[in-house]
């Protein structure tokens, strides 16, 4: 069995040279829970519910443990210090239900020193998967800028290509009059023309 987290070793024996064990890290009683999270919705006149899945929960592992040693203090007040932290840990673990784990941070943790039993403790640990968060969205540029221009040049191409004056004359009936002599004033000076049989005058 392996269980890590952030590279510290739980299940560990360690010898000397002369083959007596030194160091005892071990674990107990290990427990994962997994939850998918759905939601029932009732619809009127139908026989049965129908269910919508919103992904799983985070993975808890729990577990007890123990450290013996010289150096089982030191690493239990390691594990207290990443537990203090409170920051995302990587977690490497063979165990069912929790090898697809990653990244977790220590919700509880639970430290006793066994009394009478020298560089002894036992501690009893909840982890949680930790995943990261999906990157915020991006604001795209704003094109305000970019379609104020189009329209502008729009707006040139459009007066550039009107180059005629035309117009329709009728008489109170509503009937085009032609032979109506019509004064046209602009730019380029005054215009002197007549309207043509359908009451139409046009300047170039």
């Amino acid at each position: 069995m392996n269980i890590e987290i952030d590279s510290i070793p739980l299940v560990r024996t360690e010898q000397n040279q002369a083959g007596a064990v030194v160091e005892v890290s071990n674990i107990s009683n290990i427990n994962t829970t997994d939850k998918r999270n759905v939601i029932e919705h009732e619809i009127p006149g139908m026989e049965g519910n129908v269910f919508q899945n919103l992904g799983r929960s985070a993975v808890r592992i729990s577990f007890n443990g123990t450290f013996q040693g010289k150096t089982a203090k030191n690493k239990i007040e390691l594990i207290r210090s990443k537990f203090k932290q409170g920051t995302p840990l990587p977690f490497n673990s063979d165990v069912s239900g929790a090898t697809d784990v990653t990244k977790v941070m220590i919700e509880d943790l639970k430290v006793n020193e066994v009394a009478g039993l020298a560089n002894r403790f036992e501690y009893s640990i909840l982890l949680r998967e930790y995943k990261e968060p999906p990157p915020e969205p991006t604001t795209p540029p704003s094109q305000d800028g970019q379609a104020e221009e189009w329209a502008d040049e729009v707006a040139s191409e459009t007066m550039d290509s009107i180059n005629y004056i035309t117009g329709k004359v009728l008489d109170s009936e509503g009937n085009p009059k032609s032979g109506v002599s019509v004064l046209v004033t602009g730019d380029e000076g005054e215009h002197k023309l007549e309207t043509d049989e359908e009451g139409i005058y046009r300047v170039d």
